[in-house]
């Protein structure tokens, strides 16, 4: 396997870990961040406190990013042996082969 081909896999491999961390993580965060509000009831919407910025930024992030997709690109790979896309990258991202 030549630098060319083992940066591919790497990147690969990148893009799976990160795809399955998203799907992990979207869910832990927002259910956190939910959990605060149910522990502290109404002071936990005080303005001082403005815990509502960190159920705001999971939330956010997780529209950005949506899991579904992030699930499908793992399971997808699992499955079939698809290689993800590379969406997130900059300039002309390179799309999964589909010949796999």
């Amino acid at each position: 396997m030549n630098n060319s081909e083992e940066e591919e896999r790497l990147n690969d491999l990148a893009e799976l870990e990160t795809a399955q961390a998203q799907v992990i993580l979207t869910e832990l965060s927002t259910r956190a961040t939910s959990d605060i509000f149910d522990a502290l009831a109404a002071s936990g919407t005080s303005t001082k406190k403005n815990l509502d910025r960190h159920w705001r930024n999971a939330r956010t992030a997780a529209s950005h990013n949506p899991w579904v997709f992030k699930a499908r690109i793992v399971g997808d790979y699992a499955v079939n042996g698809t290689t993800p896309p590379r969406v997130w990258s900059i300039g002309a991202g390179r799309k999964a082969d589909t010949a796999n």
